[in-house]
């Protein structure tokens, strides 16, 4: 029954308040009506300015890849020109294929540290006949070249 009671004295109040204007026309629900109307459009106009500037960072950042990787395959069709040269596949050619050219005469020179590698070979052999914990004796409390002893 109370429930019936608050719903008569809402259809009451609303009835009064259409027929009386002056119940609605309070300054202060004007007010406080308006300034929430207004700080909800202010809100909604602060979230979509920074959406926006979002945006437009998100689409500055993407025209800047852009032109990175348009340099890139700009770079990479030069690549492919010289590829296709006779030049460069001529050396492709003496230096994967070890072709040489009618008339020419190939000179091997062999690398500086292979050879000093293998001049140093028989005294990593002594070496390695040495076992590790010698090999710690030897350099804490010996000289250098008696390892071999």
């Amino acid at each position: 029954m109370l429930y019936l009671y608050a719903g008569a004295s809402l259809r009451w109040s609303l009835r009064c308040a259409l027929v009386n204007p002056a119940m609605i026309s309070h300054p202060k629900l004007i007010i406080g009506t308006a300034s929430f109307i207004a700080l909800f459009i202010l809100l909604s106009l602060a979230q979509e300015m920074n959406r926006r500037w979002q945006i437009q960072r998100e689409v500055q950042h993407l025209e800047s890849e852009v032109q990175n990787l348009e340099k890139g395959v700009i770079e990479l069709e030069h690549l492919n020109q010289y590829f296709r040269t006779p030049d460069f596949q001529e050396r492709t050619a003496r230096e994967k294929l070890n072709y040489r050219a009618p008339g020419e005469k190939v000179v091997l020179i062999p690398d500086q540290e292979f050879t000093a590698n293998r001049e140093a070979s028989p005294a990593e052999a002594v070496e390695e006949d040495i076992s590790n914990p010698l090999r710690w004796w030897y350099l804490f409390f010996q000289e250098k070249g008696n390892l071999s002893t």
